[in-house]
């Protein structure tokens, strides 16, 4: 069985679970996650788990995102994107560049966001998506997220480029609209590209066809324990307590100490071999997740 991650380039036209679907049939197992779901009309980094890394999936998922997008004024649509139905039409804003740039500072640090219609999101156990498609409209409670970045990169009263950099959980279909209105106009998101998601960038991404031709795709995947940049580490160096840890027992680590009292923290071995993800609990590390690599089933 083999185990990692691998940073996938998804094209436009395909869902986050299209290209799962793939990567099931090129590496031949079921065993396959996708980390933050990615818009069909979207292209950019998709980081994909295989094997054991499926169970990294929700620290992952955590992970900041960068993201460059054109956002066109003058309409807004059901959807958000161009894909959708044209609901709004207004004038395109008066603002200048610096004027605009101001109106983007109003969208940083926490704040609240409706999610779209046409999103994954449940009401009632619904997807609010398919209630959209049958027309159904219901109020949905704002959430809070987290934009850290907004670079204007290119203005004029027509169409915006930005790059975003945000928390889980941010629509940027959303933003564009919300924008729109904050210009005293309308907007829609027009195109939008993930560069980055946690240690994942644009630039290492591979394509699917690449992916589909290569003769050994498991060059591909990425180790497990290079992904969890950021979360504490702890090196296990001693066979028999390396052995302990992957049958969930508690141990005592040097180093845990040092960690304040339920802090997420991983194990690995001397090779760097990711072992275990825990929580620090005095002088021991508690496994909740263990990792015994190449042994898990289809």
């Amino acid at each position: 069985m083999i185990d990692g991650i691998v940073n996938v380039l998804k094209p436009a036209g395909m869902t986050s679970h299209d290209v799962v679907a793939k990567l099931r049939k090129i590496y031949h197992t079921k065993k396959v996650g996708h980390t933050g779901t990615l818009d069909p009309d979207a292209v950019g980094v998709l980081p994909v788990c295989v094997g054991q890394a499926t169970r990294l999936v929700e620290y992952l998922t955590e992970k900041d995102k960068t993201y460059k997008v054109v956002l066109a004024f003058g309409h807004e649509t059901n959807t958000q994107d161009a894909s959708g139905e044209v609901t709004v039409r207004t004038a395109l804003p008066t603002l200048d560049k610096e004027a605009f740039c101001a109106v983007t500072e109003q969208f940083l640090g926490e704040i609240q966001q409706v999610p779209p219609m046409y999103s994954a999101i449940k009401k009632d156990g619904q997807p609010l998506y398919k209630l959209a498609r049958q027309g159904i409209d219901v109020e949905v409670a704002p959430r809070p997220v987290v934009i850290h970045e907004i670079r204007v990169l290119m203005y004029n009263q027509e169409h915006a480029m930005l790059e975003v950099r945000c928390g889980k959980g941010t629509y940027i279909r959303t933003l564009c609209q919300d924008l729109g209105r904050a210009c005293g106009s309308s907007a829609h998101m027009a195109y939008l590209m993930r560069t980055a998601s946690g240690s994942f960038d644009i630039e290492t991404a591979v394509t699917l066809e690449k992916l589909q031709q290569a003769q050994e795709p498991e060059c591909f995947l990425q180790d497990m324990n290079t992904s969890l940049h950021g979360m504490p580490m702890l090196t296990v160096d001693k066979p028999a307590v390396q052995t302990r840890l992957l049958n969930g027992l508690s141990q005592r680590l040097p180093g845990v100490e040092q960690l304040e009292p339920g802090t997420v923290c991983r194990a690995v071995s001397a090779q760097g071999q990711l072992l275990a993800i825990g929580t620090a609990e005095g002088e021991s590390f508690q496994p909740n997740k263990v990792f015994k690599c190449g042994e898990t089933g289809e």
